[in-house]
């Protein structure tokens, strides 16, 4: 789901409406749009005069002259998905967030992809402005998302960063300029920067470059919090996060690793079939490039690495605490100072034993070795406790580049 357009003016509105209700398309059979009002326009004199309207209430007053006189947006599912139910998910969300507003929308499927069109007009029945930013385009997505899981369609808004910043795609209007076989500025410009005939090239690449670092270390902090997720999940859960566990670490394995920005900007020209034939890739750069993603891939690997061991250790201390109270019994190897203070106490405290048998000096003797033992036992849970406390203190201060995270 995305913004495509802000529209000014009756004209560019009506030519949205007609756009989306393929009115007047000599390869495409019209379809029609859907009101906010439970009507059906299915002709290019309806939808001009509801554009009027529109601009007549946009208008109204000096203050609003200059606002958008409609918003157009784009609801979108993966091939396959029940196009009835998109659009049904798209209405509901119409009529339920957008009840004080007036709108329209139209199902396109004449592409791979099932997408609703929704046109909202710039201000509400009060006059308020409609002016959507990032917390309300990520509702509506959410909401969208909602309505198609009540329908029984498998969906979820997450946010790009969640995703691993998988690649964007152009704006519609430079794709729709190169559906009718016009260049689009945009793809001047970067076959400009990347064949270095713009005098700013390197200067471009350069901020360019800058702006995809955060991208890139964003892009480890996800995977590695995901793996941290999947490591907590196998040492403290059952089957069930066992099986959740595995499909995290097979989602972070499949997220596409980001690229430079030249990389990115060829990328770009190549899937809209807008790089040139006789294109040359720099081989200094893509020797470079070679270098800095296999600078990267260690780097992750290094971090996978102090995270599996961070999850080794967090598994040894479970297991101690959980095996602390069941340890082996007597008879089972060698028998510890407890299970022999036992054993001694039990042998003083039998009455079965004959008088004759157990003397002054014996008895004596057996209680020396009574107070040695639990002497030795006190000096033992003492020195338990410092090594516990010392290896605390070692864990605060180790450096978690070098050793991993401390507990």
């Amino acid at each position: 789901m995305k913004i495509t357009s802000r529209i000014h003016g009756a004209a560019s509105t009506v030519g949205a409406f007609t756009y989306a209700g393929r009115i007047g398309m000599s390869d495409q059979e019209p379809i029609g749009i859907e009101t906010s009002e439970g009507k059906e326009l299915m002709s290019a004199q309806d939808m001009m005069v509801l554009a009027r309207e529109w601009q007549q209430w946009e208008t109204a007053d000096e203050a609003r002259r200059n606002g958008a006189t409609a918003i157009a947006m784009v609801f979108s599912m993966p091939p396959g998905t029940d196009p009835e139910k998109v659009r049904e998910a798209v209405r509901d969300f119409a009529e339920t967030d957008l009840s004080n507003r007036r709108w329209v929308m139209a199902l396109h499927t004449d592409e791979a992809h099932p997408h609703v069109h929704l046109i909202i007009a710039g201000r509400d029945n009060d006059g308020r402005r409609f002016n959507p930013n990032r917390e309300f385009l990520q509702q509506c997505r959410e909401r969208f998302a909602e309505n198609l899981r009540d329908r029984g369609v498998e969906a979820d808004a997450t946010k790009r960063m969640a995703r691993g910043y998988p690649p964007k795609q152009d704006p519609t209007p430079v794709l729709k300029m190169r559906e009718r076989g016009a260049e689009p500025v945009a793809d001047k410009g970067r076959l400009a920067v990347i064949g270095g005939q713009a005098p700013d090239a390197a200067q471009r690449l350069g901020e360019r470059e800058r702006e995809r670092s955060k991208t890139v270390a964003n892009h480890v902090s996800v995977r590695e919090i995901y793996v941290r997720a999947a490591a907590e999940l196998e040492a403290h859960g059952g089957s069930a996060e066992a099986d959740r566990a595995k499909a995290l670490r097979a989602f972070v394995e499949a997220m596409p690793a980001p690229a430079n920005a030249r990389a990115e900007i060829i990328e770009r020209l190549r899937t809209g079939n807008a790089l040139p034939k006789d294109f040359a890739p720099d081989r200094e750069l893509e020797r470079l490039k070679a270098r800095v993603q296999q600078r990267d891939a260690e780097q992750r690997t290094a971090a996978l690495d102090r995270i599996e061991r961070a999850t080794g250790r967090i598994k040894s201390v479970s297991a101690e605490l959980k095996g602390s109270d069941n340890k082996a019994g007597a008879g089972e190897g060698e028998p510890t100072v407890f299970d022999r203070i036992r054993a001694k106490s039990a042998e003083l405290k039998n009455d079965s034993v004959p008088p004759n048998a157990a003397p002054e000096r014996a008895l004596a003797s057996a209680r020396e070795r009574l107070q040695a033992m639990q002497r030795k036992m006190d000096k033992t849970i003492k020195d338990r406790a410092q090594d516990k406390d010392r290896d605390r203190s070692q864990d605060r201060t180790r450096d978690p580049d070098r050793e991993g995270p401390g507990r």
